[in-house]
């Protein structure tokens, strides 16, 4: 198992995170609290995660339970946009996520996922 980092960027409109290593469930929900810091902190509303390097998708019920924490810890107050690799990705955690309340979206493109998290809130 390689060694997981998560670093941040400050963008001018969003925050990234960019993932290295392939997190256990335990790092997802670490990264879920640093999101929630950095966003507090930086007064932003947008977060992009580049979790492009994963060599591997977790499995179903890891997206499960990380969706549910992220529509009940950012519900419609940030909008999250997922990049994963190019592995089958099915968007759970998407689905769960929304249903869930979160403004959320993940996909293998990275410049459709920046064109959603950076459109204006009145569009879905």
């Amino acid at each position: 198992m390689s060694a997981v980092k998560f670093d941040i960027i400050e963008h001018p409109q969003y925050v990234e995170f960019i993932t290295a290593g392939d997190p256990t469930e335990k790092q997802w929900i670490e990264l879920l609290h640093r999101i929630v810091e950095e966003l507090e902190r930086s007064g932003k509303s947008r977060v992009f995660v580049d979790a492009s390097n994963m060599t591997t998708i977790p499995d179903s019920m890891v997206r499960y339970r990380m969706g549910i924490r992220t529509g009940e810890t950012l519900s419609v107050s940030a909008r999250i946009a997922v990049f994963y690799p190019l592995l089958k990705d099915d968007n759970f955690w998407e689905t769960v996520a929304t249903n869930r309340g979160a403004l959320a979206r993940s996909g293998n493109d990275r410049d459709e996922l920046l064109a959603w998290l950076l459109q204006d809130d009145d569009r879905s």
